[in-house]
Parts: structure tokens; C-alpha cells; sequence
């Protein structure tokens, strides 16, 4: 099991994600940050390629209003071939189910961060 400052560099410099959660955590419940990482890894190692994986994480980051990581999700999941078409697909199949707020109040930022990373890696 890694120790707790091998932890947060993995969230910072793999996941290039920083956690609210992982200070507290690391403090007060360093088990508990643990279970987090081995749940998270289990998911990283199975059967769903990543781009689907983080296409999921997108949307239902999308759907609790967090936009910095359904930004960061959008973006791993370009960089791991999703293309801009199924993202936007994605996001019109949650329209018809939850409503068009998510789409207004989230997807839209995420799909013009999406865009930047497809744009930079055309290039």
C-alpha cells in the first residue's frame, strides 16, 4: 500500500486532479484515503476503456453541478480518443432524460474545454 504522500502526488501528478476531499482524508482518516485509491484503481484496471470510463465521469460529474471535474473527466476522455461527436451525444441523451439545465449550466463549458484539447491535439 503506498504511503499517504505518494497518494496525493498520484492525484496531483497522475489525475492532475487535487481532491477536496485528500487533505482531510490524509489527516484524519488515512485508511479511508486508502479505500478511496484502491476503489479508483480497481476501476483504472478493468474492463472499460478508459475514454468510456471517463466519458462517465464526465456525465455524472456534469449532473452534481462540478464542473472542474467533469472538465477534467471531458478532457482524459479526448485525450483517450473519444471523439467530440460522442460527447455531445452523450450530453444530448442526458438532456432527454434529467433536462436541459445540465446541458446549460455544465455541458457547455465542458464541451468548449473538450474542444480546446481536440483542437490542440489536431495540431
Amino acid at each position: 500500500m503506498r504511503d499517504l504522500e505518494d497518494i496525493l502526488n498520484y492525484y496531483k501528478n497522475e489525475l492532475k486532479w487535487n481532491p477536496p476531499f485528500a487533505e482531510a482524508l490524509s489527516k484524519y482518516s488515512k485508511n479511508g484515503l486508502k479505500g478511496y485509491l484502491v476503489m479508483r484503481e480497481s476501476i483504472e484496471n478493468g474492463h472499460l476503456p478508459k475514454k468510456t470510463r471517463e466519458l462517465i465521469f464526465t456525465i455524472l460529474d456534469s449532473l452534481d453541478d462540478e464542473v472542474s471535474g467533469a472538465k477534467a473527466h471531458a478532457v482524459a476522455a479526448i485525450e483517450a480518443g473519444l471523439t467530440m461527436e460522442e460527447l455531445v451525444e452523450a450530453f444530448m441523451i442526458v438532456t432527454v432524460v434529467k433536462g436541459i439545465n445540465v446541458l446549460c449550466k455544465v455541458g457547455v463549458e465542458v464541451i468548449e474545454e473538450a474542444e480546446k484539447k481536440a483542437q490542440e491535439i489536431k495540431k
